[in-house]
């Protein structure tokens, strides 16, 4: 196992994901990252996923980039939270083929976007959250959350007709997630993210901005 990217960039890697819900009825996802040596991960009773940084390029993205299930662009130079959002919306545009793809505004927040429609189509359709922690956590956690809730709430659905992409029919993550990194637990709260776009930035604010 690697260390916890916590630098500028996150470092591509592939991430494993455990999810569960506890006995207080909050969702739990434990997130361990490993190195990429071009080789598929090991089978494991997880769920695994290629993480990227967004890298420089909105035109020809780097290969493994335009692999990835996550993509992080770390948006914490960035002046405002409207720059922030505009970044976020501009990777989702270059990278069709990502299932969710994160700015990174502080250590303790970041924009995700989540696709909700095929990749094949090529109108970006989804929605945004909000993501903030109690404290300051690695730079690729808070996409990576996200995306082991969906596979882990995909794979307890029952009932859906046959052939019909589950992602068309995804719900929102719950309010609350605590997350599990090594041996520290994040509490995170996930809201919709048009509601703190939509209020006044408050630059001054450690949730938000470094």
């Amino acid at each position: 196992m690697i260390d916890v990217p916590t630098d500028e960039v996150v470092a591509a890697g592939y991430v494993e994901t455990q999810a569960d819900t506890g006995p207080d009825s909050v969702v739990r996802v434990r997130v361990d990252w490993h190195p990429s040596a071009g080789e598929h991960p090991p089978k494991s009773e997880g769920t695994w996923h290629l993480l990227a940084p967004a890298g420089r390029s909105l035109i020809v993205p780097d290969p493994v980039v335009q692999s990835a299930s996550v993509v992080v662009a770390d948006v914490r130079e960035h002046a405002s939270w409207q720059a922030a959002r505009e970044e976020l919306q501009d990777r989702v545009r270059s990278l069709p083929g990502a299932l969710v793809v994160a700015a990174v505004t502080s250590s303790r927040s970041a924009l995700v976007w989540v696709r909700v429609q095929p990749p094949a189509v090529w109108e970006p359709a989804g929605y945004t959250v909000t993501i903030r922690s109690d404290e300051p956590g690695p730079v690729g956690l808070y996409p990576s959350v996200i995306y082991g809730w969906i596979r882990w709430w995909a794979d307890h659905q029952t009932g859906f007709p046959e052939g019909l992409p589950l992602g068309l029919l995804q719900a929102r993550p719950p309010g609350r997630i605590d997350a599990t990194v090594l041996c520290d637990t994040y509490r995170l709260t996930i809201t919709p993210a048009d509601a703190s776009i939509s209020s006044v930035h408050e630059p001054r604010d450690p949730t938000e901005w470094r």
